[in-house]
């Protein structure tokens, strides 16, 4: 914890000078020559699709800069990984594609198949690209020496993935019910939900606890007694720990059971949303925004909560009232049973864009172009400020907005959106200078980083073996979070419940898997 309390002055200062770096012209990261050749490009990526239907001009203006169309494929996130892997069997895989597959079967699938192309080794036409592809840990992620997808880095830590698993919660509402203080425990968490709940001050029938979508729910409930059992949904990205003398994936710690044991609890006290498990994104969003849900769980960070919530929906609702932040607050990591704060881990990036190996080379070609441009200066400042002239003007070389009140997340939606295609740009977002998000949202987002900095920590496991290779491994998830709502509605006793789910598990390989990545670990010098 020293460490990182030692480091974080570090990081803030670099975050100040990635500011000024990009803040005015610049004479690195310079984009390539605009092709003659017009190209369509077709890209299934979350949201695009929707976004696309109106025009946006920060887009447009990245079609002409490179003489591409972007054409959207429909994905739904409710069923993106079954889409993918339809497409994938009937060869009809757009040219890019966005999923988070690594470790996963569907991937080594692709992999030797030939399903996707391989990034080529060779990317000194792309100085740029080449440069994100350098970052370290890059090279973890390969195959005989191949990248079969770029990561879309979202931090250069695992420290920031606090803000991946946000719970906001109406403070207004606990005020209104009587609560003073804001909730420092599970206990006073437990106890602020009911009492708003129970008063219901706005006569709304409101309820407790829900998210924006299933794959969410682990990330708050395991940090009270398995911390390293969080995942990011994939079904492949699960931590190993050591317990009683041997690995096992942190998800079936006897510890688990405590925090079985917690959700079932809330649930049965009707403090979590009983239709959190059909719940999906903007129905969540609606029922915060209209006071029907005490507290939600989002992913994304702040920025989500800023645009999605208090500037999509919450002005809409209240013209004018920007009293959001002092309506709503962040939750500060709670302790866990051991008596440590712990926050989610996942990794310094969440899921992979992919090529389609059906694109030719004149195609290949210009899709490199496209990523290496994504990560040029040039089109930083336009994904993280707007059009100049428009949006900013350059004053003393630095980057003044003509309407600070106004989100480039916002008003140019499509190409925000696209914008995520190579990574998250997280770190930049984190500056206090940073304008997509509104002044308080900042402040409410460095509050909640400065406190996980000081206060959390990280439970013990060993990486390696997420990455290890076994017989049994490769082919082998584990949908975490939907076991927890198994068990959050079952009508057996929790060990039961529990129980029968982990004998699933033992039936396709468990005991299996656990025995080959011992085996592993030890001849790899992994104690």
């Amino acid at each position: 914890m020293s460490r990182r309390l030692a480091v974080w002055p570090l990081v803030s200062l670099l975050l100040v000078a990635l500011l000024s770096g990009c803040s005015g012209p610049s004479s690195k990261g310079k984009a390539l020559p605009a092709p003659s050749e017009p190209m369509e490009i077709s890209v299934a990526f979350w949201d695009l699709a929707e976004n696309m239907t109106q025009d946006d001009p920060a887009l447009r203006l990245l079609e002409q800069r490179l003489n591409i169309t972007i054409k959207p494929i429909p994905i739904k996130l409710e069923n993106y990984m079954q889409q993918i892997q339809m497409w994938a069997s009937a060869g009809q895989l757009p040219d890019i594609f966005s999923v988070d597959a690594m470790n996963t079967q569907s991937y080594r699938s692709w992999r030797d198949r030939g399903v996707i192309k391989p990034i080529p080794g060779d990317l000194s036409a792309y100085p740029n690209l080449q440069a994100y592809l350098s970052l370290p840990g890059t090279d973890d992620l390969k195959d005989d020496g191949k990248l079969y997808f770029i990561p879309r880095q979202t931090y250069d830590s695992t420290d920031y993935n606090v803000l991946d698993r946000i719970v906001a919660y109406r403070w207004d509402l606990a005020q209104q019910a009587g609560i003073t203080r804001e909730p420092q425990t599970w206990e006073e968490f437990r106890d602020m939900l009911k009492t708003i709940v129970d008063h219901d001050p706005e006569k709304k029938s409101v309820r407790g606890l829900t998210t924006v979508g299933n794959l969410l729910l682990g990330g708050l409930f395991w940090l009270y007694s398995s911390p390293a059992a969080t995942s990011d949904g994939s079904g492949s990205d699960f931590k190993w720990i050591k317990e009683d003398g041997r690995y096992i994936p942190a998800v079936f710690s006897k510890q688990s059971i405590e925090s079985l044991t917690l959700l079932r609890d809330f649930y049965t006290a009707g403090l979590i949303d009983s239709d959190l498990p059909v719940t999906r994104g903007d129905m969540a969003r609606d029922k915060f925004a209209e006071g029907k849900i005490a507290a939600l769980i989002i992913a994304g960070g702040v920025q989500n909560l800023d645009v999605h919530i208090y500037k999509e929906r919450w002005l809409k609702l209240h013209p004018g009232d920007d009293s959001f932040y002092d309506r709503v607050k962040l939750l500060k990591p709670l302790p866990a049973m051991d008596g440590n704060r712990y926050h989610s881990v996942f990794k310094t990036f969440w899921s992979e864009s992919y090529i389609s190996a059906k694109v030719d080379d004149r195609k290949l070609a210009r899709i490199l172009e496209l990523f290496d441009y994504m990560n040029t200066d040039e089109f930083k400042e336009m994904r993280r400020f707007g059009l100049e002239n428009t949006d900013f003007v350059i004053e003393d070389g630095r980057v003044k907005p003509l309407d600070p009140d106004v989100s480039v997340m916002t008003k140019y939606k499509a190409f925000s959106t696209f914008a995520n295609l190579l990574d998250w740009d997280g770190m930049f977002k984190l500056n206090m200078d940073y304008v997509g998000i509104s002044p308080k949202a900042r402040t409410a987002q460095r509050e909640l980083v400065d406190y996980s900095m000081r206060e959390t920590r990280k439970q013990d496991y060993e990486p390696r073996l997420t990455q290890l290779s076994t017989p049994t491994k490769d082919g082998f998830t584990i949908f975490d979070n939907d076991d927890m709502i198994r068990v959050m509605i079952s009508d057996l006793p929790v060990e039961a419940a529990w129980q029968e789910i982990i004998d699933g598990y033992k039936e396709k390989g468990l005991d299996r898997m656990i025995e080959e990545v011992n085996a592993r670990a030890r001849e790899l010098g992994i104690e």
